[in-house]
């Protein structure tokens, strides 16, 4: 009877936890891959750059396309739809006879991932409202682990006759399992609300609220992106070290613990929500004094388990703001994060050539310290 009663109340957790974690299957397979891709349509590293920013550029516009799309059709039917493009983009990937239709899939993709993101998270959030704030760590600690996992995965399906494709044939199949497990589960909220939680709908969209959340975001992802991105070349540079990429995969796996932990200990959310910003600073600045291998490998561990603690006391606010327009909500703050990415990614080139790469690193970790104070504001903020 106890299995029945916790199958029936987690049911709907799990498949947003699964499509959660394939979306980061998805970005760290895709990015493992894109080398081979490379070298079997002989693409130059520019051209690899290209395809890179064509999925970048499709997580950005989906959530502004359709960002409330799903308050108003509903949560259940967007991720049944979106699930499926998602097998049928990696069909098109698979079917692919040049780099042309291989970006087409990749965007495909990309849009659709980005949908399922924000909405399971919204998904998760209305159907969870007593336990939402502790689940927040646990879905988006399933991303990072999708994204450690998949490089992994990729190495596997290189030992197979299809090569890369294998690993987009295993997504497809997931997919379509995910896709029929959607379909056939009910999307009624397994927890009752509280008065409070009904009194917060009722007050409808805070608006000072959700700009405070997507500028953190905005900023944040900004600096994770533009570190992640010149990360190996730093270590290169400075240490003269070519192992930039296990510190790489060093700093999502620090992500893990940290977003579980964070789901634990929701209760104290408050100063979760700016103590994550202030260690990833702390330690970013400490990053740049550092001139040994091992000692930038320990600092980097610590700077993606703060990092990890970011996202998930973020998205605790979210239903305190939205006025039941959770997927609104979330669906802002992941177009804030593609916005962030693209501009601060974009201006790193310009930062090194002025600073070098231990004065741009400073500069992101100055970002971090606007993130603190506006944090701190987050948890005072009260309606009136």
């Amino acid at each position: 009877m106890k299995k029945t009663t916790y199958w029936a109340k987690n049911d709907l957790s799990l498949l947003f936890l699964l499509s959660i974690f394939m979306n980061g299957f998805e970005t760290g397979g895709y990015q493992a891959c894109l080398l081979y891709v490379g070298q079997e349509y002989d693409l130059s590293i520019g051209q690899q750059g290209m395809l890179a920013a064509v999925q970048l550029f499709a997580t950005m516009i989906a959530p502004l396309l359709l960002g409330a799309l799903a308050d108003k059709i509903g949560k259940k039917i967007m991720l049944v739809i979106f699930t499926a493009c998602r097998a049928l983009s990696a069909g098109l990937i698979l079917l692919a006879t040049s780099s042309l239709i291989f970006a087409a899939g990749i965007f495909v993709l990309g849009f659709a991932c980005s949908i399922v993101q924000y909405v399971a998270i919204a998904g998760m959030q209305d159907a969870y409202p007593l336990t939402r704030n502790r689940r927040m760590g646990y879905i988006t600690a399933m991303f990072a682990l999708g994204a450690v996992i998949a490089p992994l995965v990729v190495g596997l399906t290189l030992t197979t006759p299809w090569g890369w494709r294998s690993f987009f044939v295993l997504s497809a199949l997931i997919f379509l399992v995910l896709t029929f497990c959607l379909v056939k589960t009910d999307f009624a909220p397994r927890e009752e609300s509280s008065p409070s939680e009904l009194a917060q709908v009722e007050g409808g969209m805070y608006l000072k609220g959700v700009a405070l959340l997507c500028t953190i975001m905005f900023i944040y992802v900004g600096v994770e992106n533009g570190f992640c991105f010149f990360l190996n070349s730093f270590m290169a540079d400075t240490l003269n070290s070519s192992r930039g990429y296990l510190a790489l995969s060093l700093f999502w796996l620090a992500m893990i613990p940290s977003r579980f932990l964070c789901g634990l200990f929701a209760q104290h959310r408050s100063r979760l929500i700016y103590i994550a910003p202030l260690g990833a600073a702390l330690m970013l600045a400490l990053l740049t004094s550092l001139t040994q291998e091992i000692l930038v490998f320990a600092a980097v561990f610590v700077f993606g388990f703060f990092c990890g603690g970011v996202y998930p006391n973020v998205l605790t606010y979210v239903a305190d703001f939205a006025g039941g327009r959770t997927a609104t909500v979330t669906a802002a703050i992941t177009v804030a994060t593609g916005i962030g990415a693209t501009v601060i990614s974009a201006s790193f080139g310009f930062l090194h050539e002025q600073f070098g790469f231990n004065g741009a690193f400073l500069v992101l970790a100055a970002l971090l310290g606007v993130d603190i104070l506006i944090a701190a504001m987050v948890p005072r903020l009260q309606r009136h």
